[in-house]
């Protein structure tokens, strides 16, 4: 069962959201004042873009709860800053409630859901309005890591991306020690996320 806490200033907007994840029966809605439980899953509708910044700084530095985040423009650069800002799911607000509860639970199992324009843009280095915006800004990995890195957000193991990639597992096994030393991760789980926060991969 995955708790998801939906996050809006508008009452109207948050039950729209509600509704769309209670048809899951694998998702079970949590309170805001539920202090007992904590969320696997905060979906965050700002309502306007500009207050998504605040929303966000208001978060506790130590929650690394996955987020997704419902967006009114995903042009200018929005869905990307989004992104940097910790989300792991970008979709526009008029998402229909499958695209929301698959978006969830994508980022339960610490995947990324984003839609196809967005991600395209990201991987061609630039944001949804065409202006320049590089993906790997710090150069930390190498591209056969970086691609073993986006295969691991697919989920796949150490023996499917020796057989996707041709390569020994103990290649494999290699590559990945050398990208939870470069991304500071201990876990699959906290590199990909850290991946996709810095941008160098995209899924």
């Amino acid at each position: 069962m995955i708790r998801v806490l939906i996050v809006s200033p508008s009452s109207v907007s948050r039950r729209e959201i509600e509704r769309a994840v209670a048809q899951d029966p694998g998702l079970a809605l949590l309170a805001a004042s539920d202090s007992l439980e904590s969320p696997d899953v905060i979906v965050l509708d700002p309502g306007t873009e500009p207050e998504l910044p605040l929303l966000l700084e208001q978060r506790p530095s130590h929650d690394t709860t996955p987020l997704v985040v419902l967006l009114e423009d995903l042009e200018h650069d929005a869905g990307a800053r989004a992104l940097r800002a910790g989300a792991r799911a970008v979709l526009p607000r008029d998402a229909a409630p499958e695209e929301i509860r698959a978006a969830v639970q994508a980022v339960a199992a610490g995947l990324a859901a984003l839609p196809a324009d967005l991600a395209i843009a990201l991987l061609d280095g630039k944001s949804s309005d065409g202006a320049h915006a590089p993906l790997d800004t710090d150069g930390t990995l190498t591209p056969r890591e970086r691609e073993i890195l986006t295969l691991l957000g697919e989920g796949l193991v150490n023996r499917e991306i020796a057989v996707r990639l041709g390569i020994s597992e103990h290649t494999v096994k290699t590559h990945l020690a050398a990208i939870y030393e470069k991304l500071e991760a201990s876990n699959r789980a906290e590199a990909v996320a850290t991946g996709l926060r810095r941008g160098l991969i995209m899924l």
